[in-house]
């Protein structure tokens, strides 16, 4: 084979021709001749040829992913589910164990609790910060160990150098979402994870057009993962893979713009906190934040999502929530549009308000994805939302 079929880092090189990649939307490629077709068809060659087993764009895309997360290679799936399931599925197989937080984003805990027994894989539920509970679950034995930093919405953080460690002296697979907090603001294979997973939908995508997902790593995970995507048939289709590297040019002047405001917005929510208009205000780079030194060790800022707890509960909340003018209603994050959510009802809408609770999610508690509005303009949006609903 002359080059892995997903993406790979591609060395720098001086632009010359069309600055923007063109969009190639064929579903199949005619070859020159009968050994073409046999090295295409055999994945002993990589190239056009049926865009399920992959395509310049997709390639393209996965090349930046790649090298971004300074991996061997990318795989790019139609979502992010897609990617986090195929990685999975692709990794483990029946009798094998998997660990993983009760706090995770909802759709992968409903995965991997629906839908991985079905296929005879033991799944163990462990609390992100109980070092303990993964201490005895690895002790137990397992094949793979799926890890969220910063945790969604609660933005508690994960050591992800000494968690990765400890899984990797008991011989076990650490898939980290990666999510929140894309590079530069964080980079879970250089602190020890084997993979990392991203709903490109997100922060890669950046402006609520795209659907995707990607997985990094080493090649020799990368291989059985890219091999997995096209027997079931998640490829990421070219029209997205392209709007995926038009939004790559802006992806570090978005997330710088949206982390300070981030910060500003969080210094303004504290101090509603000290006058007593809120609950609590949640930001890995605030000084009151429980995990700020793992933040500043692990973190290049405390990223992009800023939570906050109203007083009066989930009625409260649904009526704040609901007063916003500025702020978007709607679920997702990383978008240049804020955007809020109720995790009751999106992103752990799958979970009872006991398990929510068992998870440090109150029912007061809001999350708002900053975007490029302003703190200033995003802060008085949302003291005027309190105000109107005392």
């Amino acid at each position: 084979m002359d080059e892995p079929l997903y993406g790979t880092p591609i060395p720098h090189h001086t632009p010359t021709g069309p600055l923007s990649p063109p969009l190639a939307r064929a579903t199949t490629s005619a070859q020159p001749d009968a050994e073409t077709l046999r090295l295409l068809g055999a994945g002993q060659r990589s190239g056009e040829f049926y865009q399920r087993l992959g395509h310049t764009n997709g390639r393209m895309f996965e090349s930046l992913a790649a090298a971004r997360e300074g991996a061997d290679g990318a795989v790019a799936f139609s979502s992010g589910m897609a990617a986090i399931s195929g990685a999975m599925l692709a990794l483990v197989r029946r009798g094998d164990r998997v660990l993983i937080p009760h706090e995770v984003y909802g759709g992968t805990a409903a995965f991997v609790t629906q839908d991985l027994p079905r296929f005879g894989i033991e799944v163990e539920r462990f609390h992100s910060l109980d070092d303990a509970g993964l201490e005895a679950g690895l002790a137990r034995g397992a094949r793979l160990v799926v890890l969220e930093t910063p945790v969604n919405p609660t933005l508690r953080l994960v050591d992800l150098a000494v968690t990765t460690a400890r899984c990797r002296a008991h011989g076990a697979i650490t898939l980290v979402d990666g999510t929140f907090a894309p590079p530069p603001i964080q980079r879970p294979l250089q602190l020890g994870a084997d993979l990392v997973v991203h709903s490109a939908t997100k922060f890669y995508g950046g402006h609520s057009d795209v659907l995707a997902g990607v997985v990094a790593g080493r090649h020799e995970l990368m291989r059985p993962i890219e091999a997995f995507r096209r027997r079931t048939g998640g490829v990421l289709a070219p029209d997205p893979a392209w709007l995926l590297c038009r939004s790559w040019a802006t992806l570090d002047l978005r997330l710088a713009a949206q982390q300070a405001a981030s910060l500003e917005l969080a210094v303004g929510l504290q101090r509603l906190c000290d006058e007593g208009e809120l609950a609590a205000a949640i930001y890995p780079g605030l000084p009151q934040h429980p995990d700020r030194a793992l933040a500043q060790r692990q973190m290049q800022g405390g990223g992009t999502l800023v939570s906050f707890e109203v007083h009066g509960g989930h009625d409260r909340a649904r009526r704040v929530f609901d007063a916003l003018q500025v702020v978007a209603r709607a679920a997702s994050l990383g978008s240049v549009e804020s955007l809020a959510s109720l995790p009751a009802y999106t992103t752990h809408a799958s979970l009872s308000a006991a398990e929510r609770h068992a998870a440090g999610i109150p029912d007061g508690l809001l999350r708002i994805s900053v975007g490029l509005e302003g703190a200033a303009v995003l802060l008085a949006d949302i003291a005027s939302a309190l105000r109107r609903t005392r």
